[in-house]
């Protein structure tokens, strides 16, 4: 009994020296499968945060997108707010210059005009709004001379009511407040406007009226109510 426990603690006294030689043996192996280990973990961390980042970046970008898009949405809002109101006032500009005259000059006055597109290649609905603004009302009669200028294959040209295609009897005028004159013109093929030119011949009482006008300053919305006409 005594030689085994003897041999026992032998063996045990063994171990240590035993463990600490494979240690000694193997502790490059042991240090690079930790190392190896560490650095996998370390790398699974920084996917794991990166993948974060990106989602949270997605989440930044699709917010930042959706302001961006209801910001433009309230831009819009407030250019057709703003754009409302400066016809209202236009409009209503309009109806004193009608109401309240304080002009002693009589006869009809060209005030505005106003040039639409079409779907119609070439062809432009026009709108002319003609007023009375003397204190003393009288009915006056007549007729607008209309003519567009411009260019046709880099020459000057200039088109009439009848070149424009305009209707017999759609630039007379019978008013003693105001009346609004519309109808269509077909502009050649070709044809580059530049400007428009009204004018009322003086007859009578009505003095001679001209009123000259940029192209694109009529290719705006109607300064006028879209009323029918009143005599």
């Amino acid at each position: 009994m005594t030689k085994l426990s003897g041999k026992w603690l032998w063996g045990l006294g063994l171990l240590p020296g035993l463990a600490i030689g494979y240690l000694a043996g193997h502790w490059q192996e042991l240090g690079s499968a930790s190392l190896i280990e560490v650095q996998q973990k370390t790398l699974t961390l920084q996917s794991e945060g990166l993948t974060r980042l990106k989602q949270e970046l997605e989440v930044k970008n699709t917010q930042l997108t959706t302001q961006q898009t209801a910001f433009e949405q309230l831009q819009q809002t407030l250019k057709g707010q703003e754009a409302q109101i400066q016809e209202q006032k236009r409009q209503l500009a309009f109806f004193e210059r009608i109401m309240r005259p304080g002009s002693e000059q009589t006869g009809v006055s060209i005030d505005n005009l106003s040039v639409e597109t079409t779907s119609v290649p070439g062809r432009f609905h026009y709108r002319l709004a003609l007023i009375q603004a003397a204190k003393q009302r009288e009915l006056f009669r007549g007729q607008v001379v209309i003519r567009v200028e411009g260019s046709l294959e880099g020459k000057p040209k200039s088109l009439n009511g009848t070149a424009l295609g305009m209707k017999a009897g759609s630039a007379s005028y019978a008013l003693r407040y105001f009346q609004l004159l519309e109808g269509d013109w077909q502009l050649p093929e070709g044809f580059v406007p530049d400007k428009v030119i009204l004018t009322i011949p003086k007859q009578g009482r009505q003095p001679a009226q001209r009123m000259v006008v940029g192209w694109g300053e009529v290719l705006k919305p109607l300064a006028v109510p879209q009323v029918a006409p009143a005599g």
